[in-house]
Formats: C-alpha cells, sequence, structure tokens
C-alpha cells in the first residue's frame, strides 16, 4: 500500500530542505601537480567560513624553506612550467605583497616547508568568494607554489622563482 503526502506538507518539506542546501558551505578545491621537473604537489580547499574564504594548503615533495605561493589569473596548468597560468591574479590592482587587502587578492604569502618536505599554510581573506562569477571569486583561477621564497615587495611575483607545482581551482 502506497502512503500519500499530504501536499502542503511535501511543500513544506521541499522548502526546509531547499533552505538547508543554501546554508551549505560552498566550497573549491584542486589537486596541485608537479611543474618545472619539480616533485611538487599538493592539495588545497577554499571554504565560506562567515563573511570569509578560508584556504587549506597542504604541499609535500618541496625543498624545505619558505616558498612563494600564488593565485594566478588563468585556470590553465596545461604548460610544464606552468606558464599558462598567466600572471598572479589582482583583480583590483594593487601592488604586490603580503597577503591583505592592500595587495594582489592572489598574495598568498609563503608557505613553510619542513624537512621532510610537507607544509601546509591556512589563510582567510574576506575580500575572495566563491562561485558567484565575480571578479573577486577564486573559482576559475590557478594555484601555484613557486621554488623559491616571496619577497613580498617586488612587483609583480615577489620574485619567488620557478613555478614547481600548479592546480586549477573548481567549485565542489
Amino acid at each position: 500500500m502506497k502512503t500519500q503526502i499530504d501536499p502542503v506538507l511535501r511543500g513544506t518539506l521541499l522548502a526546509a530542505v531547499l533552505a538547508l542546501s543554501a546554508c551549505a558551505s560552498m566550497q573549491a578545491s584542486t589537486t596541485l601537480e608537479s611543474k618545472s621537473g619539480s616533485t611538487v604537489i599538493g592539495n588545497a580547499t577554499f571554504s565560506e567560513d562567515g563573511d570569509q574564504v578560508t584556504l587549506q594548503l597542504d604541499v609535500t615533495g618541496a625543498s624545505p624553506g619558505a616558498h612563494g605561493a600564488h593565485i594566478h589569473e588563468l585556470g590553465d596548468c596545461s604548460a610544464a612550467d606552468a606558464s599558462s597560468a598567466g600572471g598572479h591574479w589582482n583583480p583590483t590592482t594593487k601592488v604586490h605583497g603580503t597577503p591583505n587587502p592592500e595587495h594582489h587578492l592572489g598574495d598568498l604569502g609563503n608557505i613553510q616547508i619542513g624537512q621532510d618536505g610537507k607544509g601546509t599554510l591556512k589563510l582567510s581573506k574576506e575580500e575572495w568568494t566563491l562561485g558567484d562569477g565575480a571578479s573577486t571569486d577564486v573559482v576559475g583561477k590557478a594555484l601555484v607554489i613557486h621554488a623559491g621564497e616571496d619577497d613580498l615587495q617586488t612587483d609583480p611575483a615577489g620574485a619567488s622563482g620557478a613555478r614547481q607545482a600548479c592546480g586549477v581551482i573548481s567549485k565542489q
């Protein structure tokens, strides 16, 4: 015997499900692949966290020390040296520097790599958005790990060297 749900109750349940799904936080991610003959790989997740977006970046296979990390303007990592990712993502045309509102939206600073070749970077920005298509949307850009330390001053890329890993950020 089939049980029928009252149409009003069905509508209420559907509205509740839709409301709950709208409350779920948006996420985007990427898998970083080795470039420029390196062994650097990693994963990154971007998630909405209140009024900001938080990046969790995990890298392995890198040399110990500081490595520049940036979001690049083009979601294309097809070139062997990741040059296809273009320059730093800078829709607000600000100068390069530390990861704060006065600098490029793509400035992530440096990820510190330990003796075991692993490193983690966690960073939040109110200026980033996820999946809305705005000029501040990280989706469709490339995340790049560089061979050297970002000096946090030199425009446009902080003199951080070759691109050792690259991944295109996509909405989950």
